[in-house]
């Protein structure tokens, strides 16, 4: 099911998007990762590692941009949604390996789409855009998505697998009873009815004669 409403949104994206530049096209036969969300919930879109003390990171959502951010030694001093000022979300840097990211939050249905994270160096100079453009489609459940606890399941199985022996094990002991008893009473009813044919006995019949003696 899943891999079905994931095709399924490749083709509306692909056909959607159709007039994305080459290094933004999702058509091109490279297949950026997809991630299902729930309803109000918060997803991550990965972005290339910071490696100038001065660069802007730019998302963009199909071919329209809806942020961007401008950092000076890992620190955020700009930030602009653009034209999209609906944008709800943020930047994040890590500093122990230095990637970075924007996070979506309160995502809805219409959150579902194509995003492309681009980044340009400004410092030290000469300018330069990054090559690495991450691409990330996000899938907006029309429900919220339920965790299932892994626990939780293997309990349940190992509930149905021993319920399951037992049951086989009280059959097999039912039937094994009920053979054994049909063999031990089957002798006594034979003899029964032994000792009712030899119970009923004929007289012999004896002729009528005088004793002359």
């Amino acid at each position: 099911m899943e891999i079905f409403r994931t095709s399924v949104t490749l083709v509306s994206l692909c056909l959607l998007h159709s007039s994305l530049s080459e290094t933004q096209s999702l058509c091109r036969g490279n297949l950026p990762p997809v991630q299902h969300v729930a309803l109000n919930s918060s997803v991550t879109i990965p972005c290339p590692v910071l490696t100038a003390p001065e660069m802007v990171f730019k998302l963009y959502k199909g071919p329209e941009e809806i942020s961007y951010v401008r950092i000076n030694n890992t620190h955020i001093i700009k930030h602009n949604n653009g034209p999209r000022k609906d944008f709800s979300g943020s930047f994040k840097v890590n500093d122990t390996n230095n990637s970075t990211s924007f996070i979506l939050n309160s995502v809805t249905v219409n959150t579902t789409a194509l995003y492309t994270c681009e980044a340009e160096r400004f410092f030290p100079p000469p300018f330069q855009k990054v090559e690495h453009k991450p691409q990330t489609i996000v899938f907006v459940e029309g429900r919220p998505v339920r965790k299932r606890n892994g626990c939780q399941q293997v309990n349940h199985l190992a509930f149905w697998v021993v319920l399951g022996v037992m049951s086989v094990y009280g059959v097999v002991m039912t039937c094994t009873v009920f053979i054994l008893r049909i063999k031990l009473n089957a002798p006594f009813k034979d003899r029964e009815c032994r000792r009712k044919w030899q119970g009923v006995q004929h007289p012999t019949w004896q002729g009528f004669y005088i004793d002359t003696v």
